[in-house]
């Protein structure tokens, strides 16, 4: 009679019962979906194959009903954040429904590479000195039969090993017994020892804690043992499965050799291991390493999807909430993931969580976040050109969400329907969207590669969202959210050289009340526009509320007409808002706005004069598109629009840092 293995004794022990109770349940669940079958016309039952495909379409139906929850007209209805929380808590349920068959026979199969390599090396050993083999034919047996011993000696040993293993504390002898092991043999045993403790430290349920092979009792064992396990596991991977790189960006793993088999347990224990530990550690150094360290190990991991999603989400956790370092360190591990992830599913599941996670984390816009939120939208842009079809089909379908916002806001005007537009989550969604655009669909990207981005026709629909917005609320409460709509369609602009009519945007606000009567005089502080799209009350007539926007809306008046500077129609484009602009300055008492405009005024004449002088030497007509396009694309001389709004960067460069540095000097002095 065959041997019983230690898994199989274990699984006899720990989990027959619930198997078999399991296969109950089961055999209970298909009686009751048998007895629902529908019968044929003979009154015969449909057969089992149409059957299993009657529980698949169910299982479609009611996956559609999960992800989308609502018919067409329900989600024409709703919000533009409707199903971005429900995607993750389904996700989630989804994760929990699957077993966690985590024990430690998961590990029991790297214990017969050992055996193999041994046996291995015993082959080549009689083939290469056949003298030395039969000397030890004949005097040591005990090597050449190794693994092959008696029976019940072995079952003792196994229970003798599986009861000092339940009752081991971990210590630093011993562990450093593992890392010799691991250092001169790459050995698999002392793998799985290492895995066992591992998973054991940074558990948190008791009776798992109860039932493993070792207990961490110190403070120095556990942090040699993360350590260890951390900086060893992608040393022996390496080394039993090695992997290469494709020209996609994809690792190929030879998941073929049985040694991978032996050790794809494992992998999924180290990475189970390394979430519980991602979600439970309060020490940013650790958490570092953990991260930096398990980035090595990426290319193991999308063999296990239910692994891979868990793993997402543990990074993307400290993307969103992490220190700097940490931050990077976790989008680093993301950016591997997605870019090696094998299938479309995997892909659409990371940028889907990333969008989900940045939108959850910018509800609350204030100083203190500002950098925070420039930083994740900043990572996960990057994420978004990994994949051009993948990005291109999700950010469709936000960019849709958000056109169903404004259009239904602006056909209902209910004061929730303005709610679920006016607000910050919104305007970063616009402006993460731009961001976007902007580097995937940049020109001298598409020059380079010769073709245009497939993310380009998302253009035009995100353009017109956003003057929807800009327009939603006419009243100057509302200016600023205005001003930050602008300041998303100028990177556009100046990245994808797309024209957008935002001139008349600008030009309305200089036209408001604003700057037509004296603003009152306040002692208000001026306002923080980084972090303010509705202006209080209190502003509204101030002085110090039209100074603010006296200068902000002309800079990003300077910087439209500099993305057209170079444009051979710039002299006949202009002149309506040149009429505008003199009205303006000569109606308005705001000398801040005068100051402004003036300058402007005489940047763009100069313009004008420098393209007219350049223009008058063409030889072909204005219906040749390709040379109207090429017009002095390879002069290096800047306009002199170009010039100023160089300057006035360099000038708001320096005004802003002085601004910091005097906070700074007064939280000082506060303290």
């Amino acid at each position: 009679m065959a041997k019983a293995t230690k898994r199989t004794k274990k699984f006899v022990k720990n989990k027959l019962d619930a198997t078999l109770q399991q296969r109950r349940d089961a055999k209970k669940k298909l009686k009751y979906v048998k007895n629902k079958r529908p019968v044929g016309r003979r009154g015969v039952d449909v057969g089992d194959d149409e059957a299993s495909e009657a529980e698949d379409d169910e299982e479609k139906v009611a996956s559609t009903d999960a992800q989308g929850g609502m018919s067409v007209d329900d989600f024409l209805a709703g919000g533009f954040r409707e199903g971005m929380d429900d995607a993750d808590d389904d996700d989630e349920e989804a994760s929990d429904a699957i077993d966690d068959d985590d024990d430690d026979d998961d590990l029991d199969g790297v214990d017969e590479l050992d055996e193999e390599e041994h046996a291995q090396d015993l082959a080549k050993l009689a083939e290469t000195d056949p003298e030395f083999y039969k000397y030890l034919q004949e005097n040591d047996k005990d090597l050449l039969e190794f693994g092959q011993g008696d029976d019940e000696a072995d079952d003792d040993e196994e229970d003798e090993e599986e009861e000092e293993e339940e009752a081991r504390v971990l210590t630093m002898d011993l562990l450093r017994a593992w890392q010799k092991e691991l250092l001169r043999h790459r050995s698999p045993r002392a793998l799985r020892r290492l895995l066992l403790a591992f998973r054991a430290a940074v558990s948190t349920d008791d009776e798992r804690v109860a039932s493993t092979a070792f207990r961490v009792e110190d403070s120095a064992v556990y942090s040699k043992l993360i350590i260890t396990t951390f900086k060893y596991m992608p040393m022996i991977m390496e080394h039993h499965v090695p992997y290469k790189k494709g020209n996609d960006g994809r690792f190929k793993v030879p998941t073929n050799t049985k040694k991978w088999h032996a050790l794809f347990r494992p992998v999924r224990s180290y990475f189970l291991s390394v979430v519980q530990f991602l979600k439970t550690s309060p020490e940013p150094d650790m958490v570092y390493v953990a991260l930096t360290e398990s980035a090595k190990m990426v290319p193991y991991l999308h063999h296990d999807r239910r692994v891979t999603r868990d793993y997402v989400r543990a990074l993307l956790e400290h993307w969103a909430t992490g220190e700097d370092r940490v931050r990077l360190a976790a989008f680093s591990c993301l950016f591997v993931t997605t870019a090696s992830a094998f299938d479309d599913e995997m892909i659409d599941f990371c940028l889907k969580s990333t969008y989900h996670t940045l939108i959850r984390h910018t509800k609350q816009t204030k100083p203190h976040t500002l950098e925070q939120i420039a930083l994740m939208k900043n990572t996960a842009c990057e994420l978004f050109t990994l994949h051009p079809e993948a990005s291109y089909q999700q950010a469709f379908g936000f960019i849709r969400q958000l056109a169903i916002s404004l259009r239904n806001c602006l056909k209902l005007k209910t004061q929730e329907q303005y709610q679920s537009v006016l607000n910050w989550p919104y305007l970063h969604c616009l402006d993460f969207w731009s961001l976007v655009l902007a580097k995937t669909c940049h020109v001298d990207l598409e020059a380079a590669s010769g073709v245009p981005s497939p993310m380009r026709p998302l253009v035009y629909p995100l353009v017109q969202v956003a003057l929807g917005v800009a327009r939603l609320v006419p009243m100057s409460r509302y200016f600023p959210l205005r001003l930050h709509v602008l300041r998303s369609m100028l990177r556009l602009m100046q990245a994808t050289h797309v024209y957008i009519p935002l001139a008349p945007l600008i030009l309305e606000v200089f036209d408001s009340s604003e700057f037509q009567r004296r603003g009152k005089g306040a002692t208000l502080k001026p306002l923080d526009l980084d972090t303010t799209f509705r202006a209080p009350a209190a502003y509204v007539r101030t002085k110090v509320y039209a100074n603010q926007l006296a200068e902000e809306f002309a800079f990003a008046l300077l910087e439209f007409l500099a993305t057209q500077a170079r444009s051979i129609s710039f002299p006949e484009m202009v002149i309506p808002m040149v009429v505008q602009l003199r009205r303006v300055v000569k109606a308005s008492p705001n000398t801040r706005l005068h100051d402004a405009i003036k300058p402007l005024l005489d940047k763009v004449q100069q313009t004008s004069t420098w393209i007219t002088q350049r223009r008058a030497s063409v030889e072909f007509a204005p219906n040749q598109h390709a040379q109207v396009d090429a017009f002095l694309r390879d002069e290096k001389a800047e306009a002199p629009l170009q010039q100023a709004l160089r300057l006035a960067r360099k000038v708001r460069e320096q005004k802003q840092r002085l601004l910091q540095q005097t906070a700074h000097v007064v939280d000082d002095e506060e303290e």
